[in-house]
């Protein structure tokens, strides 16, 4: 009666060990994939920012585009680069407009560098013209790092299937 007990006692307990590191997993991806979910929103966001900018043609059919906005501010400022070139979006340290910080919740915190105390997101965007006519077509990149699956050190050299990263890509051309 006491080997069968202890036999009893030692099934459940393994099982419940079991249980317990399937919860434990079951948290993290949980947590991991509202992560995500988040810095796609806030990858989504920025494109549609981008999208606003005014990149169209006048009535005499010449270009005209949004080279004053600054997208690195909440709410945007008059004093940035618009839609005007930027660098690769993979550079170490995005500046000149191009990169922001956001807490856990998706709130603006700053701009940079360095990355403002509390930053969970790192969001960056690119503007690349394409030489392609007609419509003068931009290729409009945004990358939004997750500080807590990659670490704060680790937004440089990021790629589009890297852990906490999102990356959305689009082009705009002129109407």
């Amino acid at each position: 009666m006491l080997i069968e007990t202890l036999v009893a006692s030692a099934i459940i307990v393994a099982l419940a060990a079991g249980l317990a590191h399937v919860a434990s997993m079951t948290s993290a991806a949980v947590l991991a994939s509202g992560a995500q979910g988040k810095a796609l929103f806030l990858a989504a966001q920025k494109l549609e920012q981008l999208k606003t900018l005014t990149w169209t043609f006048d009535d005499a059919l010449l270009p005209v585009s949004d080279a004053s906005t600054n997208l690195a501010f909440d709410p945007p400022t008059r004093d940035g680069s618009g839609l005007s070139p930027s660098g690769p979006v993979t550079t170490p340290v995005a500046g000149g407009g191009y990169v922001d910080y956001l807490d856990r919740d998706g709130q603006w915190l700053g701009t940079g560098p360095p990355p403002p105390a509390g930053a969970s997101f790192v969001r960056r965007w690119s503007v690349t013209p394409l030489a392609m006519p007609p419509g003068d077509p931009l290729l409009l990149q945004v990358v939004v790092i997750a500080t807590g699956v990659r670490g704060p050190a680790g937004t440089a050299g990021v790629r589009p299937n890297d852990p906490g990263v999102t990356w959305l890509v689009t082009v705009r051309v002129r109407h």
